[in-house]
């Protein structure tokens, strides 16, 4: 449950209906989504699966992989 008022809203009602860049479903978009046009069955897929850290070996969830992790400060690319 929600212990707040969603507050976004529309400029006009023909934003609120879209279709998945995957799959084609229709999908309602909200304002300030980042969902980047897909539904929420292809944004599960869309996610790397998470990888443990080379150096601390601490599991990084898959979205995180690009920053490093957080626990030692490796970070993929270095010099």
């Amino acid at each position: 449950m929600l212990s707040f008022a969603d507050s976004r809203s529309f400029e006009t009602l023909d934003e609120r209906f879209s279709h998945c860049l995957f799959c084609g479903r229709t999908v309602v978009i909200l304002p300030e989504d980042r969902r980047g046009g897909s539904c929420f069955d292809c944004l599960a897929l869309s996610v790397a699966a998470p990888s443990t850290c080379p150096e601390c070996q601490t599991l990084i969830p898959g979205e995180d992989r690009a920053l490093g992790c957080g626990a030692c400060g490796w970070y993929p690319i270095q010099d």
